[in-house]
Parts: C-alpha cells; sequence; structure tokens
C-alpha cells in the first residue's frame, strides 16, 4: 500500500486535499483524522504538518508528500521533487 503525507492544515491543505479529491481518492470527513486508508486504491493518506512531512519521506516513513519546496530544503533530508503543483507558493 502506497503511503502519501499531505498537510493538515496551512496554506498547501486545501489545495492538496482537492487535488486528491479531484483525482478520485477518499476524502476525510473529519479534519481531526491523521490516517485516512483508501483501500480500493492501494492508499493510505496520512495528514501531517507541512513542516514534517520533508522529513518523514526522507526517512521512510512514508513514500511520498505533498509540501512546499522551501520546506523541503529546510529540511536537509534527502528526498526528490517530482514535480512543482502550481498551488500555494511561497515568497
Amino acid at each position: 500500500m502506497l503511503r502519501i503525507a499531505v498537510p493538515n492544515k496551512g496554506s498547501l491543505s486545501e489545495p492538496a486535499s482537492q487535488l486528491l479529491v479531484e483525482a478520485g481518492y477518499r476524502q476525510r470527513r473529519d479534519s481531526r483524522e491523521l490516517v485516512l486508508p483508501d483501500p480500493d486504491n492501494e492508499v493510505e493518506f496520512f495528514f501531517l504538518r507541512p513542516r514534517d512531512i520533508a522529513v518523514y519521506v526522507g526517512s521512510g516513513t512514508v513514500d511520498v508528500g505533498i509540501t512546499g519546496r522551501d520546506l523541503l530544503l529546510d529540511s536537509g533530508v534527502e528526498a526528490v521533487e517530482h514535480r512543482p503543483l502550481g498551488f500555494a507558493r511561497s515568497t
């Protein structure tokens, strides 16, 4: 099962959740849900603080995550940016 980290708050949260819903994944019903299994798509979503996502990806705790490039660079972990998503730009 693929493990995906999604921002639980901040400017990335809503656009990331909307992107996943539009792609056909389950949507969490309660903002307090921290883990959302989607067995139909063989995915498990983890709702984490945006600052922690790169660390979880870098350590292998999750397979992929949606976070800001600035947070990835600040974390200092070895993770690969696969694609800019084009929302919640930082200055």
